[in-house]
């Protein structure tokens, strides 16, 4: 990605992805009942799930990291 792509990137987006990849160390090797509890108590979960509320249509990018059962699909 060039500078300029970066400069006109949603913030939010630029921020979700950096924390996706802290995520991707601390969540894939999780079993889903780990998974559960660090979606409720990780302050970085908490953060994604901000993103997610505010950004529904980063849904599919989220779950290409995590995967698709770690956060809730956004309702419609």
């Amino acid at each position: 990605m060039n500078a300029q792509a970066s400069e006109s990137e949603n913030p939010d987006h630029r921020q979700l992805r950096e924390l996706l990849e802290q995520a991707k160390a601390l969540n894939l090797p999780a079993f889903p009942d780990q998974q559960k509890v660090w979606v409720a108590e990780s302050p970085l979960a908490q953060e994604i799930k901000s993103i997610l509320a505010q950004h529904p249509e980063f849904y599919a990018e989220i779950t290409a990291v995590v995967g698709a059962d770690v956060f809730p699909a956004p309702k419609s």
